[in-house]
């Protein structure tokens, strides 16, 4: 069986395993300049073991079934629910007492986003994205069946129900001081209202009011900037001003941009090699392992990672579309959202196009929480996809 046969019978397995070869090589590779982490050069093995563990989560998933997991959504949200709360509590005591209240929460670079549970960290707010949009594509999928004709009181209604379900969890990620997650968030929410029916007028409305919005932030910032650091201030302030200004910032928070820009921007087609080490900056197995990419391996490989990137999007999209059930096409939108959203913004924070957010490049860069995470949602598609061709298989009898 040639690759070409293989890739059509098996896409997304060929894909991930591809994604796992270069996050893999990449996190290894950045070793040399993660100095402020113990034994930088086995964490491209606990990338690997956090595959592994999410493979066995995968084949879980596809031999109970994800109606197994639809079936108990609601509770699974309202842990998950919980565990944020927790998180949110101690924050907002920690950053005025720092004393932990809830133990095992962490507080991080800003955010308590973390239990440290010794052996492993976890990260309920990753876990939280993927089950919110499978509650939201779930409901969707009944409210549908609930109406026969759309209008724009069903619209407004319908918009309600999403925003019971989005908001709690969204709010109490920002109160942990978590924007990424929100913003990954809302995008899934987007995507979901997008395959929902609505009127599309909607987002034309919606489309205005965050422009004009855009706009105005632009325009305090530009001549009212006394107005603007009121509205955006401390962390979040620094890395604007990181972003506008990478080089005139080096000495605090344009340092981490402006050296991988220097770093990538020196390294022609085929990079400087596995391991080099041009300038130094933080986050780079994680955060900027893009730049990492581009830097050791340059433009061919950089763009042999966007390619393998925009295969594996394609291969969910298209399990997602040819899939009979109306729940699978709102969950596929919804994890879509999520991952394109992560994707454009990780890679056009590295070339400085926009802020620094702290959001990873999925199935990509380090990290136990986040990788679970997608690979949980890989399980389901992995399921939607032998429904789909059980069903294509008993068509074609």
């Amino acid at each position: 069986m040639s690759l070409i046969d293989t890739l059509k019978k098996h896409p997304l397995v060929i894909v991930l395993l591809m994604l796992l070869s270069i996050s893999c090589l990449a996190i290894a590779s950045a070793a040399p300049i993660m100095t402020s982490i113990a034994h930088p050069g086995r964490m491209w093995i606990m990338q690997l073991a956090y595959y592994l563990v999410g493979g066995v989560m995968i084949l879980l998933i596809f031999r109970s079934g994800m109606e197994t997991i639809y079936k108990h959504i609601k509770p699974i949200y309202w842990i998950f629910m919980a565990l944020l709360l927790g998180l949110a509590v101690d924050h907002f005591v920690y950053t005025r007492t720092m004393h932990h209240v809830v133990p095992g929460a962490t507080y991080v670079n800003g955010s308590t986003c973390w239990y440290n549970l010794k052996v492993f960290s976890f990260q309920p707010s990753e876990f939280m994205k993927i089950i919110m949009v499978m509650y939201l594509a779930q409901m969707t999928k009944a409210f549908n069946e609930n109406i026969t004709v759309r209008t724009r009181d069903t619209d407004i209604q319908y918009v309600i129900e999403v925003l019971k379900i989005s908001i709690p969890p969204a709010l109490l990620v920002f109160l942990e001081n978590d924007t990424g997650v929100i913003m990954i968030m809302m995008c899934a929410c987007f995507f979901i209202l997008i395959s929902s029916g609505m009127n599309g007028r909607w987002f034309i409305f919606l489309f205005a009011a965050v422009g004009i919005i855009v706009v105005l932030m632009s325009l305090l910032f530009l001549y009212h900037n006394e107005i603007f650091t009121k509205i955006i201030s401390g962390h979040r302030l620094d890395r604007i001003y990181g972003w506008l200004d990478p080089e005139g910032t080096t000495a605090n928070q344009g340092m981490q941009l402006w050296f991988s820009m220097i770093s990538y921007g020196t390294a022609s087609w085929f990079g400087h090699g596995f391991g080099a080490t041009v300038m130094a900056f933080p986050e780079a197995h994680t955060d900027f392992i893009f730049a990492i990419i581009a830097t050791d391996f340059g433009f061919i490989g950089a763009i042999i990672t966007i390619a393998t990137i925009c295969l594996f999007d394609i291969v969910l999209l298209r399990i997602g579309l040819r899939s009979e059930n109306e729940r699978d096409k709102h969950f596929t939108m919804g994890i879509l959202g999520c991952l394109l959203f992560q994707q454009v913004w990780n890679i056009g924070m590295i070339l400085g196009l926009l802020p620094i957010t702290g959001i990873t490049l999925p199935l990509i860069s380090y990290g136990g929480s986040s990788l679970l995470s997608y690979l949980l949602a890989l399980g389901i598609f992995v399921d939607m996809d032998y429904h789909n061709k059980i069903s294509n298989y008993n068509t074609h009898m």
